[in-house]
């Protein structure tokens, strides 16, 4: 397939671009590293789909939808994991010599050329998104076809069951030994396969979990954990040698707890990993924590708040002193917030200074402090000693006891902002938290600026959300009257590779935001209950609740009703 014209010359023709815009994007483009499609979206001077829809039509080639293309796992074999990532392209579909792939660029003719001389196949290109390529090689090249490759490499002598090896304690294996083992190549590819797996699924967190006969090893995705393929018992302790020099640890020893972390690099992509190890009965069960540094922090718009919330935020985070609390349960998405908030107001006339237990993400010109219980430097310690640093303002990563709840409480009273987290089911219970922990009634009034609730919900999966009818007593739980029913836009996934049959795909936060008025200050001096004050917050209008928040992103169609009720704890 010879193709004369280029894409800067289409998008001219076309009206998409100016020959001056288009000459400074060439410029722009090489700077960046980026081809010029990808520059132009992520610039937003031209869509995603502008530029799809101008290839197909100028080359005359299929544009990629996955109803027309049903994933083939088959044909992975013709095309390397490594092939498909560097040259953005994935096999859809073979008959006879004709291999059709699913290419971002199919004005790429050495990725074409090579292709067709790697298969020994003519090729067909069908034109697609780098999202959505990248959603079929996640599919595609999975654990499964990585683990197999690799295993059937691997010599592994292993003993037979009813020997007297075989019965011999884990713990006397030789360490030397065990890491020789960890160091092959083969333990190594493995390792890496499974980083590069739940990288690709977007996994916050990988479990490995030795059990009697097996290994259990489960991503979670989307705050849900799914079982994925295994590697066999026989390797498991290699596996779990390599995982633990990787994040520092000792080896030598697996009867006690244990914490490491590393970072690793996949595709541009910087992963922060923190690892912990328990003993168990069948041996250590590792846990890893991935947090992908490299996406930036979200802005306050990205949170998923509506519009009025969002305005309440932004109109108290620039105050100068005063205490601003994140609400909710662990994994409710606290910290991100207080990040995205933290990044709306930094700017080099203000020192802003944090301290974190883990520092979770790196943002410029903001001190971060990590907390270091060893050496002494708790939560209360390390806040005394920011105190001394001049800062402007002060983020602590929790506030767990009366001593932090203290020293937070006199800083935010003497000209500092303070934004911290606390472990409550709703925003006013913030208030009677801090009363709880010894803090009096009058300081909480008059140092609170805002408390805000938040929960994490999936998303409909947008490659097979579908609209249905729900029953009537469905909504109901969440409050949603039979007139809101009636307009709403209901929506669910039907389950499809894309989300891996889950109907899901994403998550958004559901928001309770409580401004601390004249009227909820007069509340928490007469020592009111949180209960108590979300009610009268709601009845005055000036407090939408988590369960309106998550009926208002059903009728929206931006989440489904088992979702949303399950977050908000709703029968």
């Amino acid at each position: 397939m010879k193709i004369k014209k280029r894409l800067g010359e289409m998008l001219i023709d076309d009206g998409l671009i100016t020959e001056d815009r288009l000459k400074q994007a060439l410029v722009e483009q090489k700077k960046a590293g980026l081809k010029l499609g990808q520059y132009l979206t992520r610039m937003g001077i031209v869509s995603e789909q502008q530029i799809i829809d101008l290839l197909s039509r100028q080359l005359n080639i299929p544009k990629y939808h996955p109803d027309a293309y049903p994933l083939e796992i088959d044909l992975a074999h013709y095309i390397p994991y490594e092939t498909a990532q560097k040259y953005q392209v994935a096999p859809l579909k073979k008959k006879g010599r004709l291999l059709t792939i699913a290419i971002v660029d199919p004005l790429d003719i050495n990725a074409l050329d090579y292709i067709e001389m790697l298969t020994n196949s003519e090729v067909e290109p069908v034109v697609c998104s780098e999202r959505e390529l990248n959603q079929i090689i996640n599919s595609m090249y999975g654990t499964q076809s990585g683990l197999g490759s690799i295993i059937e490499n691997m010599e592994i002598k292993s003993q037979e069951e009813g020997s007297e090896d075989a019965a011999q304690d884990k713990e006397e294996v030789q360490v030397a030994s065990l890491q020789d083992l960890a160091g092959e190549a083969p333990v190594v590819r493995l390792a890496n396969s499974i980083f590069a797996q739940a990288i690709r699924d977007g996994a916050s967190d990988v479990h490995i979990s030795p059990q009697q006969n097996s290994v259990q090893m489960r991503f979670r995705i989307d705050g849900k954990l799914m079982e994925v393929p295994s590697p066999p018992k026989s390797l498991f302790l290699p596996i779990a040698a390599r995982m633990k020099i990787l994040a520092n640890m000792d080896i030598t020893v697996s009867r006690i707890p244990q914490d490491g972390r590393f970072t690793l690099k996949l595709n541009k992509k910087e992963i922060n990993v923190r690892v912990s190890s328990i003993p168990t009965i069948y041996g250590e069960n590792l846990v890893l924590r991935l947090l992908d540094t490299s996406g930036g922090v979200y802005s306050l718009d990205r949170l998923g708040m509506i519009e009025s919330d969002m305005e309440k935020i932004e109109s108290i985070i620039n105050r100068p002193y005063g205490m601003i609390l994140s609400t909710g349960p662990t994994g409710s998405g606290k910290s991100t917030s207080l990040y995205a908030i933290l990044n709306s107001i930094n700017k080099p006339d203000i020192n802003i200074m944090t301290l974190e237990d883990p520092v979770e993400y790196r943002i410029n010109n903001i001190r971060q402090v990590q907390l270091n219980r060893k050496a002494g430097m708790t939560f209360a310690s390390g806040l005394r000693s920011i105190l001394r640093q001049d800062p402007d303002v002060i983020m602590v990563g929790e506030i767990r006891d009366a001593e932090t709840a203290a020293i937070a409480v006199q800083a935010a009273q003497t000209g500092h902002r303070v934004l911290s987290t606390v472990h409550t089911n709703d925003s006013a219970g913030a208030i009677t938290r801090f009363i709880d922990m010894g803090v009096e009634p009058f300081l909480v009034s008059s140092v609170l600026l805002v408390s805000f609730a938040q929960r994490l919900v999936r998303t409909v999966c947008p490659y097979c959300r579908e609209s249905y009818v729900p029953s009537e007593k469905a909504y109901e739980a969440l409050g949603i009257t039979d007139q809101e029913a009636a307009t709403g836009n209901f929506q669910r996934g039907k389950g499809c590779y894309q989300c891996k049959n889950t109907g899901y795909k994403g998550r958004t936060g559901l928001f309770e935001v409580l401004v601390n008025d004249e009227m909820i200050q007069e509340m928490i001096l007469k020592k009111k209950s949180s209960q108590e004050i979300t009610r009268a917050a709601t009845e005055a209008g000036k407090l939408r609740t988590l369960k309106q928040d998550a009926a208002g992103k059903v009728l929206r169609g931006v989440t489904t009703l088992e979702e949303a009720a399950s977050a908000v704890m709703t029968g």
